[in-house]
């Protein structure tokens, strides 16, 4: 059994938990082996519960997602397009020599922002850049897959969100960037992964703003990772750690046999080698503050406008319910708390969405709410 789907839903954890059924079917005694790429502490003991699997008689081998040849960095974002000039003006320079890189997005919207703005900047060379999401045409799709992977691809820059993820195994891609910061650190962990895997030293970049790391839009470890000031990889690996001696000789630096700066941009502060890896790549001038920077762009809601469109979305909700429409939503009042409380940085139904409507129909109607107080009152 391959428990290996880290953003686990309701419909997969029902057949999921049936699986211990199988005990009833084969000899007593017949081993069971269940495998996973990203596993934490908690996933570790869930996954035990509910394959019925006991933890004094089961052997658990683990490895943290340790990748030595990747330099991460952190950057705080407004979220402006023209953060990623660096990248237009090195395809613009480069064309197909330019070092594979797959950017992923948290939503569809901004992942054809993206696009649209890099085909715009190389005019006839628009074969240089693709984009990847649930929605692409098939063919579309079929051809990012078949082409990408190629030495010699014309393909340098791929626009993707999650959906570019399983089967995926292209060994020299070199850079991995974060349009915002990953809801999960397993989400994270895999699809930075994806850079380096030919062994190559190569970089892993999140640019995160505020919005990204507020409650309700990220787990906690995701907002550890963007806020800490010590070592990029020994936060990740803590994340992951299951047998707490695999960290005992790490100290506070993972890397520990290579400069500190080919470790992370927290580590490169304290570097010392005299001939620092250039972050000129991410555009990033590093400096201790540089993770806390000018305040995202946000809407500005008083208490009475806020009380007002948290009675407007509950009149909404009895709307719903009374129309049969929100049987299946995740449009309750715990919802509507976390909506209230990120309000302020909800721009477009992408952003509704993202914090965990289930059913994305509705998030035009509850945007015009937003838009009616801002406006009106």
């Amino acid at each position: 059994m391959c428990p290996d789907d880290v953003q686990w839903g309701g419909e997969f954890r029902r057949h999921y938990k049936r699986l211990a059924e199988l005990r009833s079917v084969v000899p007593e005694k017949t081993p069971f082996v269940a495998l996973t790429a990203t596993s934490t502490k908690s996933m570790h003991s869930e996954i035990l519960k509910k394959l019925q699997m006991k933890p004094n008689g089961t052997k658990t081998i683990s490895k943290l997602p340790e990748r030595t040849n990747i330099t991460y960095s952190l950057k705080k974002s407004s979220k402006s397009v023209h953060e990623l000039e660096w990248l237009l003006k090195d395809l613009k320079t480069n064309s197909v020599k330019t070092k594979k890189t797959v950017i992923y997005c948290r939503s569809i919207l901004s992942c054809a922002d993206l696009f649209e703005y890099f085909v715009s900047g190389i005019e006839h060379n628009n074969r240089l850049v693709a984009m990847y999401h649930r929605s692409t045409a098939e063919t579309n799709k079929n051809h990012v897959l078949n082409e990408f992977p190629n030495k010699d691809s014309s393909i340098r820059i791929v626009f993707a969100t999650v959906a570019f993820g399983m089967g995926v195994d292209i060994p020299d891609i070199e850079r991995v960037v974060h349009w915002g910061a990953p809801r999960g650190l397993e989400q994270f962990s895999q699809e930075s992964g994806r850079a380096g895997r030919n062994g190559k030293p190569s970089q892993s970049c999140i640019y995160f703003s505020s919005f990204d790391t507020a409650k309700g839009r990220c787990n906690e470890g995701v907002r550890n990772l963007c806020q800490t000031k010590e070592c990029i990889r020994l936060e990740l690996n803590r994340y992951f750690v299951v047998d707490n001696d695999e960290l005992l000789e790490q100290g506070d630096h993972v890397n520990s046999t290579k400069p500190l700066c080919q470790c992370c941009s927290n580590c490169r502060l304290n570097c010392t080698c005299g001939c620092c890896v250039d972050f000129e790549f991410y555009n990033i001038h590093i400096s201790p503050e540089n993770n806390f920077e000018s305040d995202p762009i946000a809407r500005q809601f008083n208490d009475q406008k806020l009380k007002i469109m948290k009675d407007n979305f509950i009149d909404f909700n009895d709307y719903l319910c009374e129309k049969g429409r929100n049987r299946q939503l995740s449009f309750d009042s715990k919802f509507i708390d976390c909506l209230v409380e990120n309000v302020s940085f909800v721009f477009c139904e992408d952003d509704i969405i993202s914090l965990g409507l289930l059913d994305h129909d509705p998030a035009k109607e509850i945007l015009e709410l937003i838009e009616e107080v801002d406006m009106e009152f």
